[in-house]
């Protein structure tokens, strides 16, 4: 044991401001599990690598997906191919109690949640502002003064189908203009017709 300089010691002084009873729960506390399904049967008095396994989770990856190890690979393959009995390290894992915790992850994850993809208030600002000046008059918002981006006519049909395509911001919009109850695929109507495109008739 190395011993302590004199200075270091004297120099140290008893933190009156700081609760070590309050530091030491904070340090045991396993954090907020945000996991709904987990946080449910998570036992405050386990361990959380034993929380996790009882769970039928992986808690150490690396332990779960161990690196290859060719040397030992080599070794096994020549003691089969000599015909002698090769003993398999491998363990089978015990049940999990919990298992339906790792079932019901993996549903949730399976199951589609719908397109997340949201476009910015600014281009949604931009676009509506657009369709109320010129319609789908795509060329005519190519020329307008505030394209500062130059956007090509390609880029605003692309950008205005998006919108279009984003129910939870173009419902709002649609309602406001009176186009709710309209059917979008009918080009005869003349509030959904586009001009400039190569889609034209």
């Amino acid at each position: 044991m190395v011993r302590r300089l004199r200075k270091t010691k004297k120099n140290q002084r008893y933190d009156y401001n700081r609760n070590r009873k309050r530091l030491q729960k904070k340090d045991r506390k396993n954090g907020i599990i945000k996991c709904d399904e987990i946080r449910a049967a998570y036992d405050q008095n386990k361990h959380a690598a034993t929380n996790i396994r009882e769970m039928g989770l992986v808690y150490d990856v690396n332990r779960a997906i161990p690196m290859p190890n060719q040397k030992r690979a080599m070794i096994e393959m020549e003691k089969e191919l000599a015909g002698r009995k090769v003993f398999s390290r491998k363990r089978a894992a015990p049940a999990a109690p919990k298992q339906y915790v790792a079932e019901q992850l993996e549903k949730d994850a399976n199951e589609f949640a719908g397109s997340r993809f949201r476009m910015a208030r600014s281009m949604v600002r931009f676009i509506t502002d657009m369709i109320d000046r010129y319609g789908f008059d795509y060329g005519a918002m190519v020329r307008d003064r505030r394209n500062y981006e130059q956007f090509t006519w390609r880029q605003f049909r692309t950008k205005i189908r998006r919108f279009l395509r984003i129910p939870e911001q173009c419902t709002p919009y649609l309602k406001q203009k009176g186009w709710l109850d309209c059917d979008m695929g009918d080009r005869s109507d003349p509030r959904w017709k586009e001009y400039c495109t190569d889609d034209e008739v």
